[in-house]
This record gives C-alpha cells, structure tokens and sequence, in this order.
C-alpha cells in the first residue's frame, strides 16, 4: 500500500511535539526522530525509568557475574527496529563535534566501535525519555 507524504504527516501530526524534542538533540535527523517516537511513543509512565526504556529496547549493557568472575557482556535482542535507528544514529554521530561524538571516540578507542556506537545509541535513547518525559528540548552547555 502506498500512502502520500501529507497522509503521513496527518497521521503523525499528535506526535509533532515529541518529534521535535527529540529532534533538538544534537546530530538526530528529523526521520531519526520521528522513528524514535514512534516505537517508544509518547507517553513515558510506561517506562519507570530510562534505564528499564534502555533495557526494552535492547540497548543496556549487560551484566553477567558468577563467582566473582564477569562472564558475557551482551546486550539484549530488545525493539529491532529501534535498536538498529540508534546504533545508525550513534555512527553517524561518530563524525560530529559534540559530546556524543567525544564519548564515541573515547570508547571505540578502548572498547571497538560496535560497543562504543551501542554505549552511544544508549546515551540517545536515555536523553530522548527525559526530553518527552519532561517536555523540554536539548540544551547544549
């Protein structure tokens, strides 16, 4: 099926709002947003807290102990679609002046890239529930 570009607009003309919160973060593209606020939505009393938001979407880091010895650091599976718009996010950040970009490249160099872009992608997402949560935009310091 295919639908108009002011059809969908119409559509997700409730959600303008948190679009535009999210968009406020520095290097998320209005489309990236848009697709963030689509799968978490706009009420965020679903979530207790950005943590248990990070752990849905599968962008929590892991933490597996047994005897003292730390074992597997994967992630886990959590929203697909989701997921995968904020690890794009979090390497296209990699190649902008900003302190997502900074934490990007402090990691890689320690961790690899695909940790450091999850480390980021969680960043986003836990900055993207307190902008909706609290209705207020990005505020670069």
């Amino acid at each position: 099926m295919h639908f108009s570009t002011n059809f969908l607009e119409e559509y997700c003309h409730p959600f303008d709002q948190a679009v535009e919160l999210v968009d406020t973060i520095p290097g998320i593209a209005r489309r990236t947003a848009e697709i963030i606020v689509s799968e978490i939505g706009t009420d965020m009393s679903r979530f207790p807290s950005a943590e248990h938001l990070a752990a849905w979407a599968g962008v929590a880091p892991g933490n597996y102990e047994s005897g003292g010895k730390k074992l597997s650091d994967s992630t886990r599976k959590g929203n697909r679609v989701l997921r995968t718009i904020l690890v794009q996010a979090a390497h296209a950040l990699a190649r902008t002046k900003t302190y997502l970009a900074a934490q990007f490249r402090r990691l890689s160099a320690r961790r690899g890239k695909k940790r450091a872009a999850v480390a980021v992608a969680h960043s986003i997402l836990v900055i993207a529930y307190h902008l909706i949560s609290r209705q207020e935009p990005y505020i670069t310091a």
